[in-house]
């Protein structure tokens, strides 16, 4: 084997190196975008995927050298992708604990027709379910309180669990809910 053979075995090593590191870069096209919006729209919804792509986008550029191509790219973008939205949903979840316990909060508007008596009883009821929805399993409470907006088919998707299961939690919520309010 004479020099040249091993300088050309060298080279095709640093192609090789090459190729490999380009197959492994991290692109952010449109494709890239529209994936990041499906699964945070799987996770959080609609209204507010479009944030968290573009958060998770950038987050996927600012850390674009940590990708070490140990799985495939769309594997990474997807982990990157779900850890904002699961993020967006536990900020949410804090702000709305925080405005539940606030003593300032604002109560709810009354209906100026209705009698006091029957203004006191609305606001009695609301706080009693409010109590009873805090005793619930959180897994049975996601489900009761988006139920109260959405269909069983936007429920699962939102939560990210099939339609029977959300029937089931309901139904489980439900017979927990009875039981509370009768003792």
């Amino acid at each position: 084997m004479d020099m040249t053979d091993l300088n050309v075995k060298v080279t095709d090593m640093n192609d090789l190196n090459e190729k490999t590191f380009n197959a492994h870069r991290p692109v952010f096209g449109e494709a890239e975008r529209q994936f990041v919006y499906a699964v945070a729209r799987r996770i959080v919804g609609s209204e507010a995927a479009d944030d968290i792509a573009q958060d998770a986008m950038l987050l996927a550029y600012v850390h674009r050298d940590a990708f070490r191509g140990d799985s495939r790219y769309r594997t990474w973008l997807y982990r990157i992708a779900a850890t904002a939205a699961l993020g967006y949903l536990r900020k949410r979840k804090r702000s709305r604990e925080r405005l539940a316990t606030d003593p300032d909060a604002m109560p709810a508007p009354l209906d100026p027709a209705a009698s006091p008596e029957t203004q006191v009883a609305d606001r009695e009821a609301a706080a009693v379910a409010s109590r009873l929805l805090d005793r619930l399993d959180p897994m049975y409470r996601d489900v009761v309180v988006l139920r109260t907006e959405l269909s069983e088919a936007q429920t699962a998707e939102r939560l990210g669990i099939s339609v029977a299961n959300v029937k089931v939690r309901a139904h489980r919520a439900r017979a927990q809910l009875r039981i509370a309010f009768a003792a």
